[in-house]
């Protein structure tokens, strides 16, 4: 099936969570090699920590700006404030948080204070401009209690709070990425655009080398109001390479 593609090519983003490794033992070459890949605009997580404090200078040195950055629950909790802070000197309009803490998602009691606690981050950071969102992984479409945690969550969140949804993961649940972004069109801002390779193992790949169909979860995001088309691996086998392999996927769908 052919597909009519609206997405552009300064919709697409890299989570730098893919290069984390090459960034731990050079952040200002690897931001670089990012760049050469083709992006200019990235979601932070996997940067290390000591800097974050120079990360807006590195960013724009390799010509990127940030879209978005997960920050955990628990740093959400203890340091609100540092982050927004943070976020602000980055020009970087979102956050999101990347899972819910183990030891609190095991009900659908806790699923929901735990829903109830992201909707109060997110109206505390609105007042900063600053916009709340979640990613899941598959653990949320587990059973739980005759339901799940992404149903309750999807009930439970504040509409303010916006989803990132990656494919990759949402397949692996058992899940159609497509059906998934169609029927929360009113939240899905960003995609995780990771592809799942073939093998009965769950394994990711770049986007358009493996057996999910990227072309319709992207033409779905588009209808939906998807903002950021954002590649990421969580164990790429070359990271530098499989960047642009993604990239160049995504390009070649944009439209012209």
């Amino acid at each position: 099936m052919t597909y009519r593609q609206a997405m552009r090519a300064d919709q697409i983003a890299l989570q730098l969570y893919t290069v984390r490794r090459l960034a731990a033992d050079d952040l200002a070459g690897t931001l670089r090699a990012v760049a050469v890949a083709g992006y200019r605009f990235v979601e932070i997580a996997g940067v290390p920590e000591a800097a974050r404090s120079s990360l807006s200078s590195r960013l724009a040195d390799a010509g990127l700006r940030a879209v978005a950055a997960h920050q955990g629950l628990e740093r959400l909790r203890s340091e609100a404030d540092d982050i927004a802070d943070w976020l602000a000197g980055l020009g970087c309009p979102r956050v999101v948080v990347p899972s819910l803490p183990d030891a609190e998602r095991g009900t659908v009691d806790g699923v929901r204070r735990l829903a109830a606690e992201l909707s109060g981050f997110a109206a505390s950071l609105a007042e900063r401009g600053i916009t709340l969102g979640y990613h899941n992984h598959a653990s949320e479409f587990a059973p739980l209690d005759g339901t799940t945690a992404w149903d309750v969550l999807l009930t439970e969140l504040a509409p303010d709070v916006e989803i990132e949804l990656d494919v990759y993961w949402a397949a692996v649940g058992g899940r159609d990425p497509v059906e998934l972004i169609r029927a929360h069109r009113d939240r899905v801002r960003l995609l995780h655009v990771k592809d799942r390779a073939a093998g009965a193992e769950p394994r990711d790949a770049p986007a358009g080398e493996g057996i999910l169909d990227i072309a319709a979860i992207v033409a779905a995001g588009d209808e939906a109001g998807v903002e950021w088309f954002v590649a990421e691996q969580d164990e790429p086998q070359d990271p530098l390479r499989d960047i642009a392999t993604a990239y160049r996927y995504l390009e070649s769908i944009s439209a012209p």
